[in-house]
């Protein structure tokens, strides 16, 4: 008997969760449109489905959806998709997309308040360690860790004493001690294409900032990749995306997962992009204007 009730719970919990999917339109390509409360309408970005919401594709359409369990599916041939019937393509590690990037972007599709894009890094895996030495300069735990291929991106800092002149170093993983690249700087950044002509791409080095002065043991990140294996990483994140994709909408993908990875400078080419091919979207356009804000970028 028990056994039996156990299972009846176990049901009804399980019909419940299931109940709780919910849809979002992500991007569709051709004649697509929408069964849902009894309803036809057309396709429209941003629209929200229930579980029991009918999609409908004409020949050579596709559509792409986002699950509010963080997953990204798509369907690419002519027919009726009833939601409900694809429940598994909900769970997370379905899909190659980033789990973080659908849940941001499902997040900043249905508020209702706030500026779009000033709040992505809480979707992010970019919050370095706590500092714990006690000096003048701090670092903000994003660039506790840099991958750099290319670009004019700066490596910036902030300044609890009031000074006009600070000492940069770097420093190869093989001499923390002797740096192989020094430059006294009068403003609280440095752009890294500075000192690339000191680095050797494939290699991982490590940096500080002080007060003219002054001695900052309080060591950064900064790994140095080649074209090549750029590239590389760059083609794999490109091929995740969902056949309907947009270009503005690859870009802005691109960008959150380049900034996602560490790839700042990279990153902030695509947000320039998404922003250059999609001018009316407020999103783009706010991401853009925090992410130069976050990261010294003028």
């Amino acid at each position: 008997m028990k056994k039996l009730q156990f299972f009846i719970l176990f049901t009804m919990i399980a019909g419940m969760l299931h109940a709780q999917n919910t849809y979002m339109l992500y991007s569709y390509k051709g004649n697509v449109s929408v069964v849902d409360n009894n309803t036809t309408t057309a396709a429209k970005l941003g629209k929200t489905l229930s579980a029991n919401a009918i999609v409908k594709l004409g020949n050579g359409a596709s559509v792409t959806l986002l699950c509010n369990q963080a997953a990204m599916f798509s369907f690419s041939k002519a027919g009726s998709y009833k939601l409900s019937s694809y429940t598994d393509l909900c769970k997370p590690g379905k899909n190659s997309v980033s789990a973080n990037y659908v849940k941001y972007v499902w997040a900043q599709m249905t508020k209702d308040h706030g500026s779009p894009g000033s709040n992505r890094k809480a979707y992010m895996n970019t919050v370095g360690a706590v500092s714990r030495s006690i000096n003048n300069i701090w670092v903000d735990p994003r660039l506790d860790t840099v991958n750099y291929s290319t670009g004019a991106f700066p490596l910036s800092w902030k300044s609890y004493a009031s000074a006009d002149n600070f000492d940069f170093k770097l420093f190869s993983s093989d001499n923390l001690t002797t740096p192989i690249f020094q430059k006294e700087v009068h403003k609280k950044k440095i752009p890294i294409k500075d000192f690339t002509s000191a680095m050797k791409p494939g290699n991982t080095y490590y940096w500080s900032a002080a007060i003219k002065g002054e001695n900052n043991e309080e060591l950064k990140v900064l790994h140095y990749y080649s074209d090549d294996d750029f590239q590389k990483f760059e083609k794999k994140l490109k091929a995740q995306g969902p056949e309907s994709e947009t270009e503005a909408q690859q870009a802005y993908r691109l960008a959150f997962m380049l900034e996602d990875a560490h790839f700042l400078s990279e990153a902030f080419k695509y947000y320039q992009k998404a922003d250059e091919l999609d001018k009316d979207n407020v999103l783009y356009r706010n991401t853009l204007m925090s992410f130069r804000k976050d990261y010294e970028l003028k």
